[in-house]
């Protein structure tokens, strides 16, 4: 994720994410896979409860009230002052719950910890939220307004100095302050209206976190278990890269209440190795990340469901203004305009995938395909046009690195980064180098702009809006565009331009004027190319039979984790 700033953005991935986004997918805000874009992943420490049992749990199949999820994902954070990949996002969300959530395989706000929606004032900066009474935490201790405030304030102390350093752009560009009133009530002081501002209440980064456990004055990335919440699990323990076991939390008394008795959270280091584990019953569910190919091999496999939820990622190419080569304009737009994404989604994915011509996919507000209008790519005539400008040709041709995780987002991606590899030289006057690295280290050092010029990233929305696609890659050095510099200031005049139209577009309640901005943002970014859209992957979960998710909720087929790729644990059943 689940799930990685402005004056107004962050996945993850999370997406995570994811998928960040969540960077993813980094969450991403504004943010994935998260995003994040599909952020950070974490160390390979081991943390759980001081005697670790064996909580394998039966295998898949056998009714112990135990279900095991397998995932390509690992945990890079479970603070959440700090966390923004898509599987942070998604293991936090489970063992907290916010004032705001989404409902399960929904894109409906509905309400957590809060009584009702959010009382706005009238010039829209001044949020007034009551809690439920009798909240608490896993452990037996209440939550309060008053704790609930000083946990959500390091966001904009600390916040910056975590690890991963990304969530805080969910609350430093928008927030003037975060105080309780009295023992039930949060008031939140915005430093101008922000229209999607609920959507930011529902992100992970707004959930209430363990005074114990999280002090004001300090990040805690890898929290010793018992990791304890207000949602409807807690984590009895867990070790990086293996596993995380989650039990029911005894104290919540929310709508989501767990309808087994474990859930087992287990670490795969590439997805073939999770296909094969689902199809031989070593896991009950394969969630993250399958990818395409994976999942055309899965169909047809006796006792697995293929479930196609109607949401997904998108991967493109971060590009470092702030690196050598792809400081200089000619080579980014060359690169624009060499790329083949048909190729790439025909000859690497057989069409499972579809190409992608803007960062914003198609049906959010404004979308357009800018990238194929201004650059026809592949153009080989105009890229060479474009490097002969900065002095390129067959004899001084560009030398260029490009970065990847090999596993992360699936087998598939080392192909095609080869065919862009393949396209790119197709031009004669570039050689590039492909430099695979692990995720952990690459994507921190490509989302801080610091080391590569120019790599792979996925990306999932933190919250579904057009500038969830946009702000995260512009604001406070762009998880790694370097576009603007990580206090906020652009490195041109056009991006100057697209500071100050994503924050109209942002304010703006008028949906066909808001469309229209986002029109003219993607214009200009596309002008710049402060990064580059491949293509919008649709995310796959496989549970086996005999998993099901909750009638009393949208897309039970897939366990009703909707577009937005929330994964609740507690629909989750055994028949």
């Amino acid at each position: 994720m689940k799930r990685w700033i402005s004056v107004v953005a962050v996945l993850v991935l999370v997406l995570a994410a994811c998928t960040g986004g969540t960077t993813e997918d980094t969450t991403a805000t504004t943010a994935g896979d998260t995003t994040v874009p599909d952020t950070t992943e974490g160390d390979t420490t081991s943390t759980t409860a001081a005697e670790t049992p064996d909580t394998t749990g039966a295998p898949a199949g056998e009714a112990d009230g135990t279900i095991i999820i397998g995932t390509t994902d690992t945990i890079a954070s479970l603070d959440p002052a700090d966390a923004y990949a898509i599987h942070d996002w998604e293991l936090l969300k489970n063992i907290n719950e916010g004032l705001l959530r989404w409902r399960p395989g929904e894109l409906e706000l509905t309400t957590g910890l809060a009584e009702e929606m959010p009382e706005v004032s009238e010039d829209g900066l001044v949020y007034t939220v009551r809690m439920r009474e009798g909240v608490q935490f896993s452990d037996g201790t209440e939550l309060t307004a008053e704790m609930y405030a000083e946990q959500l304030n390091r966001l904009l102390t600390i916040g910056p100095d975590c690890p991963n350093g990304v969530a805080n752009a969910l609350a430093t560009p928008f927030l003037e302050s975060i105080e309780a009133l009295d023992s039930s009530t949060l008031q939140f002081t915005l430093t101008r209206p922000v229209a999607y501002f609920p959507q930011l209440l529902a992100t992970a980064a707004f959930l209430p976190a363990h005074p114990d456990t999280f002090p004001a004055d300090e990040c805690v990335t890898f929290p010793e278990a018992p990791v304890h919440g207000t949602g409807p699990w807690y984590i009895t323990e867990y070790t990086q890269g293996e596993q995380t076991v989650l039990e029911p939390n005894p104290n919540y008394t929310g709508e989501l209440q767990p309808q087994v008795d474990r859930i087992i959270i287990r670490y795969f280091s590439d997805p073939q190795t999770m296909a094969l584990a689902v199809q031989n019953g070593d896991i009950d569910i394969a969630w993250r990340i399958l990818g395409a190919e994976l999942v055309s091999e899965l169909e047809g496999a006796e006792g697995l469901t293929i479930g196609a939820i109607e949401g997904g990622s998108i991967r493109y190419l971060i590009l470092n203004y702030a690196i050598e080569p792809m400081d200089d304009i000619n080579v980014r737009k060359a690169v624009a305009s060499a790329i083949d994404r048909d190729e790439i989604v025909d000859v690497v994915y057989g069409g499972q995938v579809e190409p992608l011509y803007s960062m914003v996919p198609p049906g959010f507000i404004g979308a357009t395909e800018i990238f194929d209008e201004m650059y026809q790519s592949p153009d080989l005539d105009a890229a060479r046009a474009y490097l002969a400008e900065s002095g390129y040709d067959e004899n001084n041709p560009l030398e260029l690195e490009l970065w990847y995780p090999p596993e992360h987002y699936g087998a598939a991606t080392a192909d095609w980064m080869q065919l862009i590899e393949q396209q790119l030289e197709a031009t004669g006057v570039i050689d590039v180098t492909l430099q695979p690295q692990e995720w952990s280290t690459y994507v921190t050092a490509l989302t801080g702009g610091e080391a590569y010029p120019g790599g792979v990233l996925g990306w999932f929305f933190d919250f579904p809006d057009s500038s969830n696609y946009l702000e995260p890659f512009v604001f406070n050095g762009g998880l790694g565009t370097m576009v603007t510099s990580p206090e906020g200031e652009p490195i041109n005049d056009q991006a100057a331009q697209l500071v100050d139209l994503l924050n109209e577009a942002s304010v703006e309640q008028d949906e066909d004027a808001r469309a229209a901005l986002y029109e003219e943002i993607q214009e200009i970014y596309a002008d710049l190319v402060v990064t580059l859209p491949i293509y919008f992957e649709t995310e796959h979960v496989v549970p086996r039979d005999g998993v099901s998710g909750s009638d009393e909720y949208a897309s039970p087929e897939t366990l009703n984790i909707g577009p937005n790729l929330e994964f609740y644990y507690s629909v989750l059943s055994e028949n």
